[in-house]
């Protein structure tokens, strides 16, 4: 599929802001089944759907509100539109994991306290931007159900650190390593998600 994504001839000009090319781009690549397996997921429950909303290297990403709209037609819910927004320009855009650590997206805005949230974006590398976008929501009272991607880096569905990968990091380098990251990061190597962990 991310093959496809990049040979797409609409690609480059939705990566950069293009929305009228992100749409053509979303109706190119999501395919029925992938929504229908999202309605079944949601089991009636109606979230408000969040797209990550990020100005990149080459310009502002069309793509994640553009699959954001089109879910949205597709199972009837709604797209929170400009009410969070990243803070930050980060250039995750095939970049390497050490960037990717010490680079983390930051959110602004405001999530509505007890609401159901599913995020969408473009694509799931590392998984961290909505890792960090579920702890900002999540952070204010908000709960988000679910994520959601056009297309994914093999590997990347698991977000959440798995047990085995924490064991193992906690075998190899004790809690010094987790003393550490409290002290440098600001939070646990629980929180770490799995690929950044391995």
């Amino acid at each position: 599929m991310l093959k496809t994504r990049n040979g797409h001839n609409s690609y480059a000009a939705a990566k950069s802001g293009d929305a009228e090319a992100a749409k053509t781009l979303v109706e190119g690549l999501l395919s029925a089944e992938a929504v229908y397996r999202l309605g079944h997921f949601l089991a009636g429950r109606q979230p408000i759907l969040l797209a990550v909303t990020a100005d990149e290297t080459a310009g502002f990403n069309a793509i994640p509100d553009a699959m954001a709209q089109a879910l949205a037609a597709h199972l009837g819910l709604t797209v929170a539109a400009g009410t969070i927004t990243q803070a930050n320009k980060v250039g995750h855009t095939r970049a390497n994991g050490w960037h990717r650590l010490v680079t983390p997206a930051v959110f602004t805005g405001a999530a509505v306290a007890g609401a159901d949230y599913l995020l969408c974006d473009d694509h799931v590398g590392f998984g961290g931007t909505l890792a960090n976008l579920r702890g900002f929501i999540e952070a204010q009272g908000g709960c988000v159900i679910g994520t959601t991607t056009l297309t994914e880096t093999p590997g990347a569905r698991q977000i959440a650190i798995r047990p085995e990968t924490l064991a193992m990091l906690q075998d190899k380098h004790g809690r010094e390593l987790d003393q550490f990251w409290r002290a440098e990061i600001g939070h646990s190597l629980a929180c770490l998600i799995d690929i950044e962990a391995g």
